[in-house]
């Protein structure tokens, strides 16, 4: 999760360019409905048709509960049935994440809009079970991805543009589980100051921003 800072203003600010003019909306590999960062922003989402669609997911959140049942390497939808797609820390624990950026823009209508967020500089975070699954109490943590793999993935897609979501000396914080410090307003604002999120420099994610 996003928890204050730059990351999270930029976040916010990608995710409204995406959906400002989109109807149809994707929420692919989601465990529930508006999981994760989304939730702080579900009133962007008021007048629109989102969909949230996990693998397997667990049917325990009631209204929050997921819409649908989708493998994002071979989704039942058709072609050109979304405004935009919202694929947040998903890719990583997909097999084959260019076969799932295939699927991504099959089902994206011509000029909709792509926001993804992978990790890069993270730790594992996977289930582990004896037989893994992508469902959602067994799925498997398989890659990391560099801005240059981020832009190769998604070389199909137009207007590519790819973020650093926090610095090297957050990025750092987190390594050493240090981040519940950042709570504290000063010591936020001074790492928010004096961080500099670059690509191609130590980050925990990477977010992309793309057009069909």
């Amino acid at each position: 999760m996003l928890r204050g800072g730059k990351a999270e203003k930029l976040f916010a600010r990608c995710l409204e360019e995406t959906i400002r003019d989109a109807r149809d909306i994707l929420d692919i590999g989601t465990s529930m409905r508006f999981a994760k960062e989304l939730r702080p922003h579900e009133q962007l989402f008021k007048d629109k048709k989102y969909v949230a669609a996990g693998y397997k997911p667990l049917m325990i959140y009631g209204s929050n509960n997921c819409d649908c049942h989708q493998d994002i390497q071979h989704m039942t939808f058709d072609d050109n049935s979304f405004d935009a797609v919202l694929c947040i820390q998903v890719l990583e624990h997909v097999a084959n994440p260019f076969l799932a950026a295939d699927e991504i823009l099959r089902v994206l209508r011509p000029n909709g809009t792509l926001l993804v967020t992978v990790p890069f500089l993270a730790q594992y975070h996977g289930k582990q079970a004896e037989a893994y699954s992508p469902d959602h109490e067994h799925y498997p943590d398989f890659w990391r991805f560099t801005h240059q793999g981020l832009e190769e993935l998604f070389c199909k897609f137009q207007n590519i543009r790819v973020y650093s979501l926090d610095g090297p000396i957050e990025f750092r914080l987190k390594q050493f589980y240090l981040e519940p410090i950042l709570a504290w307003a000063p010591l936020r604002a001074f790492v928010d100051w004096i961080d500099r999120p670059r690509t191609g420099k130590a980050t925990t994610r990477h977010m992309l921003l793309a057009k069909k």
